[in-house]
């Protein structure tokens, strides 16, 4: 199919538009999260923050419910990116805690849960059938998948996920709750004591020899 040049600026010009509407919508939707309860919204309000019609909002999403799945993927989007930066290599063998790109990856998660410290916080404090926790777990289990690394247990991988996953991502939910009480390096410093030993001393992984 041929377009021409003015079809094209056309094209792109809607794409932008249709792109702001949808951030205009997220940016309030977030807005009202951080505001109060997550039953406590409704379209009418989130409509009105982001200055658009019934329709229009209608015309993006089906209801709330879609609009908080789309906000939690996105950040999910983001924490896997974030997440798929250590190399599969690192955990599949002893390792020292303080080797640089591990140490780089630990501080890349948690500076990436600071960051975005009211998101979360504001999707923790959801209650409802979206459970936050559970899809940040999921998403790590995925992860593994990807790398490789559910072939290498030595353990069922039922166990591992829970012992691993489950208590990175919890304590990640703790220091969340707790409002980042301690710093990110004091954090970083809890997460990495915690969770090294697994992966020093070849816990969780056949070995190669």
């Amino acid at each position: 199919m041929y377009y021409c040049q003015e079809d094209v600026i056309i094209i792109a010009t809607k794409d932008l538009r249709i792109k702001k509407t949808e951030y205009a919508i997220k940016q309030a939707f977030w807005d009202l999260l951080y505001q109060g309860s997550y039953q406590k919204i409704t379209v009418n309000k989130i409509a009105t923050q982001a200055q658009v019609n019934h329709s229009t909002f209608y015309k993006h999403y089906v209801n709330k419910d879609e609009l908080l799945m789309a906000v939690e993927n996105d950040l999910l989007s983001e924490f896997k990116e974030m997440t798929q930066q250590v190399p599969a290599s690192l955990l599949e063998s002893k390792i020292n805690p303080e080797q640089p790109q591990l140490e780089n990856y630990y501080q890349q998660l948690v500076l990436f849960v600071y960051r975005n410290g009211k998101k979360f916080s504001a999707l923790l404090d959801t209650t409802g059938d979206h459970s936050f926790i559970n899809k940040l777990i999921s998403t790590d289990q995925e992860i593994w998948q990807e790398k490789h690394l559910l072939e290498r247990l030595a353990i069922p991988k039922r166990y591992a996920s829970t012992a691993l996953i489950g208590m990175a991502l919890n304590l990640i939910s703790e220091w969340v709750k707790s409002d980042f009480q301690e710093t990110p390096q004091e954090f970083l410093d809890i997460m990495k004591k915690l969770l090294a030993p697994f992966f020093s001393e070849n816990l969780l992984f056949h070995s190669d020899e």
